[in-house]
């Protein structure tokens, strides 16, 4: 009889049970989700500071430059532009997607982008370009010093003797010839 009962309350309520069960099991997955998101906006809004590079859900890149607290949220003041042409927006705080971290990208001869070198490995190579530089420098003015050094002339003695020009002396005498 207990499988008589058993047969006949899963062919009643067996679709219901799992349609439940679904419904509860997207729930929980929902709610996984709304938890994740609403971690990664709080983490944003701490990153969100004047200074701050931006970008928008609607494609606005800019950099923060003012933060006003109103009863509705937070109003931003976004400066967007280069050089002369400079644009201001003001956006809610809900419209911002993430902090713009992009960085120039490099490419190689190839046209292939090159990998990102690490803080550590450029200042390296900085400091060896600079010990390479200063080696050459070292080279270059031993060179110039080799060739710019004083020559030394034999010495002559110069005599101080008054010459006495005779070219008045010539007139006169020829004037008297004549």
């Amino acid at each position: 009889m207990l499988s008589l009962l058993n047969a006949s309350f899963f062919e009643q309520y067996g679709l219901l049970i799992i349609l439940a069960g679904a419904l509860i099991i997207l729930m929980l997955l929902s709610a996984n989700r709304r938890k994740k998101e609403n971690d990664y906006r709080q983490d944003l809004m701490k990153k969100v500071v004047p200074g701050a590079m931006i970008k928008t859900y609607y494609g606005l890149y800019g950099k923060i430059v003012k933060i006003t607290d109103t009863t509705d949220g937070k109003i931003i003041l976004v400066e967007s532009g280069e050089d002369n042409k400079v644009s201001y927006v003001s956006i809610h705080e809900n419209a911002i997607y993430a902090i713009d971290n992009k960085e120039v990208l490099v490419l190689d001869e190839n046209g292939l982008p090159v990998e990102p070198e690490t803080k550590e490995d450029a200042e390296a190579k900085l400091l060896e370009k600079l010990e390479e530089n200063k080696a050459e420098e070292d080279i270059v003015k031993e060179v110039k010093t080799e060739e710019t050094a004083p020559v030394k002339k034999p010495t002559t003695k110069k005599t101080t003797t008054k010459k006495t020009t005779s070219s008045s002396t010539k007139k006169a005498s020829t004037k008297k010839e004549q």
